[in-house]
């Protein structure tokens, strides 16, 4: 299948202005945080334990990092014992933390390698230095969206503002580079270069959950040499571990076999989930039968998708509109996911940017009048999942419902309702 391309005149290079402006909130959010956020404080009394870490979930990649960058504790990589004890080793992070508490080592032999430079530093260092890359990932991403998708740049300020891109900044998380992979993605496959994308793609193997949903989606669009590219790129992250150890990858997998029931482990807070998973484990409060019903919804859902994509969005040239597909794509992967936190709905500012490019181009392009207000409801449903997110997890908590999860689901579909956008028909359609 080959892709679409981009008119260059819809992708100007953005004028400093638009830049500058673009920045502020990142940069505000960077200086307050590393001023406020008591993840990123110095330690007083490092005897003082601590209830939580500093850094947030950043600990275990820099622990990781650490373990993977010498021969005589890579093998013990995956040895939950040997990870947990390092965790709580005062001498090496400089603060004491709550004993019972621990993260589990879940990412993927090549993941740890990339980041272990940071490790070379003190603790508190190369935290303030992770949290420092990912806002840069997320101006990265802001960028992109402004100048390459033509998402107006007020909606982007104001999508930074987010309580899960907050949230996700402030806990060492990774949101903001799933983001940036995403972005780039898609630029890269709307620009007609597939293979780049796919390769691109396969980034997000540090999450593989993450992969499986645009993946198949992609196979669906029969999207070969993208296809093609993910798959070279996931083979190439799954040879550096053999460079490295022949047991690492083996010893990753063996974990993740043994995680298969992650969600039900202590400390696992089903109501801050969106994925289907966590919503019947929090309604139904039966492990067994939470299966069956997330296995029978997600089908549902991935087979919705695909009908969706194959059937709807088509231009001239028989490729189909990326703006609508993407982001039914990322909406599917989503609740599919067999796990999703609430800090990575950070990657919904991809679709609700696209979305509210491809409704003020339908609106612009002449719906009629009774139309003009709907054709904006999957935009304001994903942004009341972004902005209502504290509210939708403290309902989950006391009701056992993750209404989030319905509101994806409706915002998937009502985008499909859409009638075709200005510049459908051409033979190269707007990014």
């Amino acid at each position: 299948m080959k892709g679409s391309t981009v008119s260059t005149e819809n992708a100007k290079t953005l004028p400093m202005a638009t830049l500058t402006g673009l920045a502020v909130i990142p940069v505000l959010l960077l200086v307050g945080l590393l001023c406020k956020s008591p993840n990123y404080r110095t330690v007083v009394d490092p005897n003082q334990p601590l209830a939580y870490p500093l850094g947030g979930d950043y600990l275990q990649e820099y622990i990781g990092g650490r373990l993977i960058s010498q021969t005589n504790t890579r093998d013990q990589l995956y040895d939950q014992e040997f990870f947990q004890a390092a965790q709580h080793d005062p001498q090496g992070l400089g603060f004491a933390w709550d004993d019972n508490r621990y993260f589990p080592a879940v990412y993927p032999p090549h993941w740890y390698a990339a980041v272990s430079p940071l490790s070379e530093l003190p603790y508190l260092t190369a935290a303030r230095g992770w949290f420092v890359l990912m806002t840069t990932a997320l101006l990265l991403a802001i960028w992109l969206l402004r100048g390459y998708a033509r998402v107006p740049a007020p909606a982007l300020a104001i999508l930074c503002l987010a309580p899960p891109v907050i949230a996700c900044l402030a806990s060492g998380q990774k949101g903001t580079l799933l983001l940036l992979i995403l972005t780039a993605t898609y630029l890269l496959q709307v620009n007609g270069r597939p293979l780049l994308s796919g390769l691109t793609f396969s980034l997000i193997a540090f999450k593989p959950h993450l992969g499986l949903a645009i993946g198949l989606l992609m196979l669906v669009l029969q999207n070969w040499r993208w296809a093609a590219g993910a798959v070279l790129g996931v083979l190439v992250w799954a040879g550096v571990p053999l460079l490295l150890s022949s047991s690492l990858l083996i010893d990753y997998v063996q974990s993740m076999l043994n995680a298969g029931n992650y969600v039900q482990t202590a400390g696992y807070n089903l109501h801050q989930s969106y994925s289907l998973w966590s919503f019947w484990q929090l309604l139904l409060k039966d492990a067994a039968a939470a299966k069956y019903f997330t296995v029978a919804s997600s089908l549902v859902v991935l087979t919705g998708a695909a009908t969706m994509i194959r059937s709807r969005w088509k231009t001239a040239d028989e490729q189909p509109d990326w703006r609508s597909v993407f982001s039914v794509m990322i909406l599917a992967t989503i609740v599919t996911a067999p796990h999703f936190y609430d800090y990575d709905l950070t990657i919904l500012l991809l679709p609700v940017g696209l979305l509210t490019r491809v409704t003020l181009d339908s609106v612009a392009g002449g719906l009629v009048p009774s139309k003009k207000y709907i054709a904006w409801v999957p935009v304001a449903l994903l942004v009341a999942v972004l902005f209502l997110n504290n509210t939708l997890i403290a309902f989950a908590k006391y009701s056992g419902i993750q209404l989030g999860v319905g509101l994806l689901l409706t915002a998937g579909w009502l985008g499909t309702r859409l009638e075709k956008p200005v510049g459908a028909g051409e033979k190269n359609p707007p990014a």
